[in-house]
Order: C-alpha cells, then sequence, then structure tokens
C-alpha cells in the first residue's frame, strides 16, 4: 500500500510539474514585443522586445516637398505610441504649421515637441522610397525600403506569452 501511495504521489507531483513546465513555456507572460505585422501577406515583418520609456523614431522623405521628416515616440506604461516631437526641413504641404506646442529651429530642421498624442498601433501603406528607417533607442531596426511598395503594414505591441515561444506570437 505504502509503495502505491508514492507512485501515486510522484505521478501526481510529475503532472503538476509538467503543467508548470507547459505554462512557463507557453502562457506565462514574458514581456513585450513591438512588432510590425505586413496585413496583406499574413506575415510578421519584424518582432523587437520593448519596455515601457523606450524611444522609437521614423525616417520619412517628404513625397511632395522632398524634405526629410522625423517622427519622435515613446513607449509608454501602457504599451501605446507616445509622440513627443516631429522635425522637418521646413513647412510644406501636409507638415502641421500651427500646433499649439514649443516650436524652435535647429540644424535646418524645424522641431515641434511636447506634442503627446498616443496612438495604440501604427496603420502604414508604405513608400520604397519616402518611408526610411525606423529606430529603437537610437538603433535602426528597420529599413521600409526592403519592403515592396504600397505595403500595407500594421505596427503594434503585444504581450509575449510564454518564455519558449517566437517573438511573432
Amino acid at each position: 500500500m505504502n509503495r502505491r501511495r508514492h507512485l501515486i504521489l510522484a505521478g501526481a507531483a510529475g503532472l503538476v510539474l509538467a503543467a508548470a513546465f507547459l505554462w512557463w513555456a507557453f502562457l506565462a507572460p514574458a514581456g513585450h514585443v513591438f512588432r510590425l505585422y505586413d496585413r496583406e501577406r499574413d506575415q510578421v515583418v519584424l518582432a523587437v522586445p520593448v519596455r515601457a520609456g523606450d524611444r522609437l523614431s521614423l525616417e520619412i522623405e517628404h513625397s511632395f516637398e522632398h524634405i526629410p521628416w522625423y517622427e519622435y515616440y515613446t513607449v509608454t506604461g501602457d504599451y501605446q505610441f507616445n509622440l513627443d516631437a516631429i522635425a522637418v526641413a521646413g513647412y510644406g504641404a501636409g507638415i502641421p504649421a500651427e500646433m499649439d506646442v514649443p516650436t524652435r529651429i535647429e540644424d535646418g530642421l524645424v522641431w515641434m515637441e511636447e506634442i503627446n498624442s498616443r496612438f495604440p498601433r501604427f496603420s502604414w501603406i508604405t513608400s520604397d522610397k519616402y518611408m526610411k528607417g525606423f529606430t529603437l533607442n537610437d538603433k535602426e531596426i528597420f529599413d521600409f525600403r526592403s519592403l515592396p511598395d504600397a505595403s500595407r503594414i500594421r505596427g503594434e505591441i503585444i504581450q509575449k506569452r510564454g518564455y519558449l515561444t517566437n517573438d511573432g506570437s
């Protein structure tokens, strides 16, 4: 009888350990991931870990004025995107000229700061000519020119589940 009870207890302990491992491997909250998702091709084209406070920036060339345009974002505590500032090499078609935010000119760029607009996600139709680099904490992580022109891309932050799953989950 004692041996049978030991076998049952060992089996139960093994099941508990297996369940704990499976939860850790595939279900446990495991941080957040910024990903670019191609909506037409149904595939993740970029996935990188992010934390609240991380800085993202996007480099664009204005399609009509042909001047540089930079957007600067911070990842918020609730994992959205806060537009902190934009820097543009002038004013022209489509460039916000009358924003009620601190504005300065530096190194040939018009800086509009303290914008504080929040976005839960980005939805872009890309340009292989005018959308350029995307950086995370001053390190380039993606070049939009590597995508086919007019790709329908969604940028979002998702909570990664499981420590053994891939970052594109």
